[in-house]
């Protein structure tokens, strides 16, 4: 049976950022992998909704992923909405789909990181059903100039040999790319892979925050 893979991403482009080349390598193998996106789309710029719509969907064939929304046009606004009503989602999407590995995104300061980590986790409380056996948070590139700590061994992934579908699967993200200072761009991906590379040895690496493992 193939290994199954859940990716909890607050925004499309997100789960790129954060464990792109280890998706890939992961599909190169055989592995099931489903993507739940927290939402896509502001309120009031239908245009650009489904635009971000068409981009998700074409990152998500380029992975061989499945995926679903829980919210539309609500970026920038999870804050608001009730936790109650993500941790239920992820208790369904747990049990209907059963991963192997359940990667989050690292909390951040950004409002919908921290929304999404804090409903993640909490349905990871000790519950009946189905209970992943391996969880681990995933990057994303602004976290390098915050000071936000999480509890957990590092565990880094050499990417040196998917780093560049890595970035092509990215660029997809066309709506998202933004002009360096910003890291949102093709060079700052690979910059940061260079730095997680170089602290584990490889040329090329992606960082995760080990949570949880049973083997």
């Amino acid at each position: 049976m193939a290994k199954r893979i859940l990716v909890i991403s607050p925004h499309a482009d997100d789960e790129i950022l954060g464990c792109g080349g280890y998706l890939t390598s992961q599909r190169n193998e055989g592995c099931e992998i489903h993507i739940a996106y927290a939402t896509i789309g502001i309120k009031g710029n239908p245009e650009k909704e489904q635009c971000r719509f068409k981009e998700a969907e074409e990152v998500c064939r380029r992975l061989g992923a499945s995926h679903q929304i829980l919210l539309e046009n609500h970026d920038g606004e999870l804050d608001m909405v009730p936790t109650r009503f993500f941790v239920s989602q992820y208790d369904a999407i747990f049990d209907a789909f059963r991963p192997d590995e359940l990667f989050i995104n690292y909390p951040s300061w950004h409002q919908d990181h921290k929304k999404i980590y804090d409903s993640a986790m909490a349905s990871l409380r000790f519950r009946q059903g189905f209970m992943p056996s391996f969880v681990a948070l995933y990057e994303y590139p602004f976290i390098l100039n915050q000071n936000i700590n999480v509890s957990g061994g590092l565990w880094y992934h050499d990417i040196t040999k998917t780093l560049d579908e890595k970035i092509e699967i990215f660029e997809l993200y066309k709506s998202q790319i933004k002009k360096s200072p910003s890291p949102l761009n093709p060079e700052g991906v690979r910059q940061l892979a260079m730095v997680r590379g170089t602290e584990c040895g490889v040329k090329y690496a992606e960082l995760f925050y080990l949570q949880k493992m049973v083997r």
